[in-house]
């Protein structure tokens, strides 16, 4: 007769816990929830993993000059001249002008150009006034452009090892007790636990490693270590965070990536954005969010879906919120190493009852660019 899973010892379980860890309590861990229920899961093969970032090219730049320029200065210093190419033709957003780029210098991070092109009006100008790239102009019979390519940027993480043991005594475990069993309540509670902490890794964790008793020791780089695009302080705003002000940025949050987008916030954040908008915002079903509560806000540059985050919290993180495009966000587990819980952990002489919750796990953050960080939030 074949061996079953009924007659095979307990010690010798491995049960597969990565689905039901998202369940247990969806709202303390969020992302973790949603990356799961999502699909956003890369298996990795190796706990040093990469992947590849190709920025499509920059269009917008901006003047760099303290004193601006007059209506008829040709030769401007700009934030990246390697951006710019002789022939592409430049709008001035601000004032309308355009011009044609004549000449580059990149080492001296200058442009030159030709004022008011097509009979554009000319304009004086001011430091950060922003500059677009249009497209470009070619004589009859011109020689080839210069070539201007922008390389595959390669980014690295770690998968991290997290473990949470669970146990009681025999004794205990053979003791009547009001509700569940002992071991399934506390299998249950430090299951949510577990979740928290692989929750708190994915968004704070810091890339490192080291040897430890001779063995290598990873922790991977959570989301804040690979955002630096689109950040809002709304503490400089002089009269605090304002719908108008809100909006404004989104038009940033949205220029890159998918039209739909998950925004982490704080309590403060969502009791904010609730005020602005109680009779836009709408709750999204249930079927939709795995459980997770979540609230729509859609705006002419994307729509926005906000999830109440509890880590976001205290001091530091209490004024925050993070909106990521889940298309460039992946749970990345090592093959064969997620969430799992393994029974029978207690050594053989022992009068207890033994598991451990294990998981290791790390994080891909693409393009920062399509995500946005906001702080500051009184």
């Amino acid at each position: 007769m074949a061996v079953g899973t009924n007659t095979i010892a307990e010690h010798r379980l491995r049960i597969d816990m990565s689905e039901k860890i998202a369940e247990l309590e969806p709202n303390a861990s969020p992302l973790i929830t949603l990356t799961k229920k999502m699909k956003r899961t890369r298996v990795v093969t190796n706990p040093e993993f990469s992947w590849m970032e190709q920025d499509p090219g920059n269009r917008w730049d901006a003047i760099n000059k303290s004193t601006g320029y007059n209506a008829s200065a040709t030769g401007w210093a700009v934030d990246h001249a390697g951006y710019f190419r002789v022939g592409d033709i430049v709008q001035v957003p601000s004032t309308t002008e355009v011009v044609l780029v004549t000449a580059v210098d990149n080492t001296g991070n200058t442009i030159t150009v030709i004022r008011g092109w097509g009979g554009s009006t000319t304009a004086p100008l001011v430091d950060n006034d922003p500059l677009v790239i249009l497209g470009n102009a070619n004589e009859e019979g011109a020689k080839l452009r210069e070539i201007k390519t922008t390389e595959p940027v390669k980014k690295t993480n770690y998968t991290q090892i997290l473990r949470t043991p669970v146990g009681v005594t025999n004794t205990l475990a053979a003791t009547s007790t009001y509700g569940p069993k002992a071991m399934a309540y506390y299998r249950h509670l430090d299951g949510i636990n577990h979740a928290i902490d692989m929750e708190r890794t994915m968004w704070l964790g810091k890339k490192g490693k080291d040897i430890h008793n001779g063995k290598p020791r990873r922790t991977t780089g959570g989301i804040f270590e690979f955002l630096t695009e689109n950040v809002l302080d709304a503490s400089t705003i002089s009269d605090g965070l304002t719908e108008q002000a809100f909006t404004e940025w989104l038009e940033d949050v949205f220029r890159y990536g998918s039209s739909e987008k998950i925004l982490f916030a704080c309590g403060r954040l969502c009791t904010i954005i609730d005020l602005w908008a109680q009779y836009k915002l709408k709750t999204v079903p249930g079927e939709r969010t795995y459980g997770v509560k979540i609230k729509e806000y859609v705006s002419s540059h994307g729509t926005l879906y906000i999830v109440k985050h509890k880590l976001f919290e205290g001091p530091v993180y209490g004024g925050m919120g993070v909106i990521l495009d889940m298309n460039n966000v992946a749970y990345c587990p090592l093959k064969g190493r997620d969430t799992k819980l393994l029974t029978g952990r207690q050594d053989p002489d022992e009068d207890a009852v033994k598991d451990e919750y294990i998981t290791e796990l790390g994080v891909e953050v693409r393009l920062p660019k399509t995500h946005a960080i906001i702080k500051g939030v009184a």
